[in-house]
């Protein structure tokens, strides 16, 4: 068996192939047109599992090549619209998520370009070329089965030589570390620094926290404490507000305002950020009631949704709240079918409940039907004479923010027909009117009053390819700058206590995971013996927090910047004024900062470890 030679032509065909494919995967994705670094970095791992079709399969074998290749094109293909969608590379955990690409199918379909499909282009001559090669009897080369086995362990030593040589590099930039060392490199090098850190358990303080931090406390930090003690609690995710958005204008025309006028009657935080990770709006949800760093490279709800976890709803559900979370989607996707029992939520509301009435895009009914369904369940909680808290999800304002024409109710100037910008304006003045509709309820039936009111945006909505040069330089018309990270990842907080003296407008900078400890603060809840990862925006002079996911890892807030952090020599670390949005020169103290955010990363990351099973 050992001397039998086996013919190198399919090897070859499928070498040659995938070298193009390889090449023009790294062009697209990183604009790298080296082919040599094509060869060093990613061929190794094709040219293996090629090797072992031609080891493994006598009879066969060109099936073999061609489902092998399908599937690894299919792999290729989804990378390029997975990144142009979402603005990094995917990792291993998002093949878990394939079953969720209905939900984001109207964005999906658009940002897939024609030319993504020359992928598959082999398959129209591989079909003719292989039935001739048969035909033919064509042998280009042989190799004896013995040295086939030694060529494919001679790469098997390089793969697990390359792999030693990077599996502890820190991965601070996903793009740059799959560039540098290579896509498939990557993805196992992840995958051995998550199993590492899932294995990580550490006992810490909250003080150690906030020594790492750095934080100042404002005054005696009592500011507004216990303001809104006892009083129900309603909290609306706004999907895809953006900061800017509030307060603009177009021909005389106010985008939003219902949000307008109830910012102006409110604390107003303003300056707070985005900080999702992969798990995108699911993550928004864990950070606003728990105060923990998300997951990062996947969604926390899928990896801690076994997990209980400590959460504003279980402190309210303490002090005798009932508790629900609402949205229209189905409670599947981004397993909040898991995440909201983690959370502690006594009830969820989904699309079973909501039904199929009025269903806009591809997630579900509208932002009127999940306001009405709500008002239905809160108005049982006051017949009942019960305090709640309800967490409410938005949907309707969703990229890619194309409306029916009925719910379309603003007038926008030709230049902004048929643009992503324009949809998004006419997509956020429909959940605006949706909103002040639902307030307007509250009031009528007596429930405003004893309610602390709170809005907050999960994440931006204009990002990634769907959004065009033309819509990034209206968007700089409208707010006076050139539409930077800044601004980008701006999302709004609003805290509205009917009985508060005066509203508030409060810049201190802040991020989603400080939402839980400021409402806490209001509520009368304290959070001495709660571990918790933000810090109460009413009350502090200094903040540092990082994001994950959308920037690379290390990547900081301050009261400051935005520091963007880099991995790649070639691409030096970034800073955003806070205030001009405007690049700022380097200052060496802002690798002290990021050392620490990695700190603060390895203790978020081994409280959720230790955190107890459900049921157990």
């Amino acid at each position: 068996m050992f001397k039998k030679k086996i013919s190198g032509t399919h090897l070859l065909l499928f070498t040659l192939i995938f070298i193009i494919k390889l090449t023009v995967l790294r062009v697209v994705l990183f604009e790298n047109y080296n082919v040599f670094t094509t060869l060093r970095s990613e061929l190794v791992y094709i040219f293996s599992a090629l090797l072992l079709i031609e080891l493994i399969f006598s009879k066969g074998k060109v099936i073999a090549y061609l489902i092998f290749d399908f599937l690894v094109t299919a792999v290729f293909f989804s990378v390029i619209v997975y990144t142009a969608y979402f603005g990094t590379l995917p990792s291993h955990y998002d093949l878990n998520q394939l079953d969720q690409v209905g939900a984001v199918s109207d964005s999906i379909t658009l940002l897939i370009k024609p030319h993504y499909f020359l992928f598959f282009l082999d398959f129209l001559f591989l079909i003719p070329l292989l039935i001739f090669i048969k035909k033919k009897d064509i042998h280009l080369f042989s190799l004896k089965y013995r040295n086939m086995g030694i060529l494919f362990v001679v790469c098997l030593i390089g793969l697990v030589l390359n792999f030693s040589v990077h599996r502890d590099e820190r991965i601070i930039d996903t793009m740059a570390t799959a560039e540098s060392n290579g896509i498939f490199n990557y993805q196992i090098q992840q995958y051995f620094q998550d199993a590492q850190t899932a294995s990580a358990v550490r006992s810490f303080t909250n003080k150690e926290i906030q020594d790492i931090k750095g934080t100042a406390v404002l005054g005696d930090g009592d500011r507004y404490f216990g303001e809104a003690e006892g009083k129900n609690l309603i909290m609306i995710q706004m999907e895809s507000l953006q900061d800017f958005i509030l307060h603009s204008s177009i021909d005389g025309q106010e985008i939003t305002p219902h949000l307008n006028e109830l910012a102006n009657q409110s604390y107003y935080y303003t300056n707070v950020f985005q900080q999702i990770g992969a798990g995108n709006t699911s993550d928004a949800e864990f950070m606003a009631n728990t105060s923990l760093y998300p997951a990062g490279l996947q969604a926390t709800s899928k990896a801690y949704g076994d997990r209980k976890i400590p959460s504003l709803p279980r402190l309210l559900s303490e002090q005798g709240y009932e508790t629900a979370t609402f949205h229209t989607g189905e409670v599947t996707f981004w397993n909040r079918i898991e995440m909201y029992p983690a959370l502690g939520f006594g009830r969820y509301y989904d699309r079973e409940y909501f039904g199929d009435e009025d269903v806009v895009g591809s997630f579900g009914p509208s932002d009127d039907i999940l306001y009405e369904g709500t008002m239905d369940v809160i108005e049982g909680y006051v017949e009942k004479d019960k305090k709640f808290y309800t967490h409410i999800i938005s949907l309707t304002n969703h990229s890619p923010f194309i409306m029916p024409a009925e719910k379309i109710s603003i007038d926008l100037p030709s230049k902004y027909q048929d643009s992503f910008f324009g949809n998004y304006l006419e997509a956020s003045h429909y959940a605006d009117a949706a909103l002040g509709r639902f307030i307007e309820e509250l009031k009528a039936k007596g429930i405003w009053e004893d309610t602390l009111f709170v809005i907050y945006g999960d994440h931006s909505g204009l990002h990634g390819k769907l959004l065009k040069k033309e819509d990034t330089a209206l968007i700089s018309e409208e707010i006076g700058h050139h539409y930077s990270r800044v601004d980008r990842f701006n999302v709004p907080f609003i805290i509205h206590d009917p009985s508060a003296v005066k509203a508030e407008e409060i810049d201190q900078v802040g991020g989603q995971i400080d939402m839980m400890p400021t409402l806490s603060n209001f509520l009368g809840l304290q959070l001495d013996d709660y571990i918790h990862f933000g810090q109460d925006l009413s009350n502090t002079e200094s903040n540092l927090f990082g994001m994950r996911y959308y920037l690379p890892t290390g990547t900081f807030f301050n009261n400051e910047v935005l520091y963007v952090a880099s991995a790649d020599e070639e691409k030096e670390p970034a800073a955003y004024d806070l205030q001009t949005t405007n690049f700022i020169p380097l200052k060496e103290e802002y690798k002290k900062y990021m050392n620490r955010m990695f700190e603060l990363y390895e203790l978020n990351d081994a409280y959720l470890n230790s955190l107890p099973q459900r049921g157990i």
